[in-house]
């Protein structure tokens, strides 16, 4: 698993397709409610899991976002 997580890379075109609860927005709404200090006191590891997945998400949706507007840009 551990490998897996340092492989990720957020940025660039992904050609793969995705069925809905493995898209990003879904994903995002699922882990918003929880709180990172309230994870942290149930297990500290599961805290550090719970920052590395919002902080992927949230490099992932800008990426996303700044390649939209660059192709918006070059039209």
């Amino acid at each position: 698993m551990f490998v897996r997580l340092g492989d990720y890379w957020p940025i660039g075109l992904k050609d793969d397709t995705y069925r809905e609860y493995e898209k990003l927005r879904f994903i995002k709404t699922n882990i918003d409610h929880y709180v990172e200090e309230q994870v942290d006191e149930y297990s500290a590891a599961l805290g550090k899991l719970l920052r590395w997945i919002k902080f992927a998400i949230t490099a992932r949706i800008e990426d996303v976002k700044n390649r939209r507007a660059i192709k918006k840009r070059l039209r």
